[in-house]
């Protein structure tokens, strides 16, 4: 049983890897055949919620049961941690305007919301985009990632490899550009600079889910306007 459980906790985190980016975005076109077997008027955006939803359970079930359960607590400074993810959530979303002019980062957030959408279909797609998204990523690349492989090297490897393989997987699906791979670089790294002062995956998930909300308030705002 030990070599079997010793197995799976190294061949889990590619497992999730590999379903995040080649199955996960065959969601959208799964939540719209189930949409169209329901034929009610956001059943699209609630299929993919439970799909995203599901996804984001099953990876916190693997983490928890596979990783230290010192990442699923506060850690010992947390007034301190909560003050960090604040900042880092705010240094991120200025320096994508730096970089890319919210090209990159806003953009993309942006572009998975429609131009036309009833006020239920634009809270779910919020939940997903600004909470259950970023606890994904996290799950998968600060807590199976580093715990299953990186914990414990030289040189911070658990901070920059992730964050290379996050941003470098990225590319699997679109031509690599400078910018692009800066902005999903930058913010990779500053959570795993989160995760490894507190140790905790409450802060980087906090850091994340914060950074979405910045991007989509100007949307909101618009929204509302209009």
């Amino acid at each position: 049983m030990k070599f079997i459980k010793r197995k799976l906790s190294f061949l889990y985190p590619l497992f999730l890897l590999l379903f995040y980016f080649y199955i996960r975005p065959q969601f959208p076109p799964l939540a719209q055949y189930l949409s169209n077997v329901l034929a009610s008027a956001n059943s699209y955006y609630l299929a993919l919620l439970m799909l995203e939803g599901f996804y984001a359970a099953f990876a916190g079930f693997l983490v928890y049961r596979f990783s230290k359960k010192v990442s699923f607590k506060l850690g010992k400074k947390p007034l301190q941690s909560l003050i960090e993810a604040v900042f880092a959530a705010c240094l991120i979303y200025w320096l994508d305007y730096f970089v890319s002019g919210f090209v990159q980062g806003r953009g993309a957030v942006w572009s998975l919301f429609p131009r036309e959408i009833t006020p239920t279909g634009l809270v779910i797609l919020l939940v997903m985009m600004v909470v259950v998204r970023p606890v994904t990523e996290e799950l998968i690349f600060r807590g199976a990632l580093v715990n299953a492989y990186f914990k414990g090297w030289s040189l911070y490897a658990e901070i920059w490899l992730p964050a290379l393989i996050y941003s470098g997987l990225h590319f699997v699906h679109s031509p690599f550009s400078l910018g692009a791979s800066i902005i999903y670089l930058i913010p990779s790294l500053i959570f795993g600079l989160l995760y490894y002062r507190s140790t905790s995956l409450f802060y980087p998930m906090l850091g994340h889910i914060l950074l979405n909300l910045y991007y989509t308030l100007p949307f909101l705002l618009t929204i509302f306007k209009k």
